[in-house]
């Protein structure tokens, strides 16, 4: 027997080189990777997120916060943190007691402080988080920051 889901949860949450959402779908151009490698770590890299999040049927028309925000391994966020509001309706031909797949795009700019690991955090509540933890490299050749 299914489970009905009681609350809206993360289903998945991946980092690309590009990602948007258009009318439900989302477009991604190099997804679902944990390493990038960067020049210069005094210029910020482009990253994107992209985000699926599931709606249960009793958690619709309520708007819901979600924050996302870039850490160091050591925990120090790196700004900027985005804020976001997610509202999901019920259309006409919805089937009674369904769930709705609501997807999300950002797509940023981060200076990373040097090479090390990081993680993303999406968060709708205190007991719903997700993280994408990637890598940062130095390309050979690259100088240190302020060297």
């Amino acid at each position: 027997m299914a489970t009905v889901l009681e609350q809206p949860t993360i289903e998945f949450f991946l980092l690309a080189d590009r990602a948007e959402a258009i009318n439900g779908k989302l477009y991604i151009m190099g997804g679902a990777w944990d390493r990038i490698t960067v020049a210069d770590f005094s210029q910020p890299v482009s990253i994107s997120l992209a985000l699926g999040i599931r709606i249960p049927w009793n958690a619709t028309n309520q708007e819901r916060a979600l924050s996302l925000h870039l850490e160091h391994e050591d925990g120090t966020r790196i700004a900027p943190s985005i804020q976001a509001n997610i509202n999901a309706g019920r259309p006409a031909n919805a089937i009674p007691g369904q769930s709705f797949l609501v997807i999300a795009s950002v797509n940023g700019q981060w200076k990373l402080p040097s090479a090390s690991t990081y993680r993303f955090v999406a968060a709708l509540s205190e007991d719903e988080i997700k993280g994408a933890t990637f890598h940062a490299v130095a390309a050979p050749g690259t100088k240190k920051p302020n060297s």
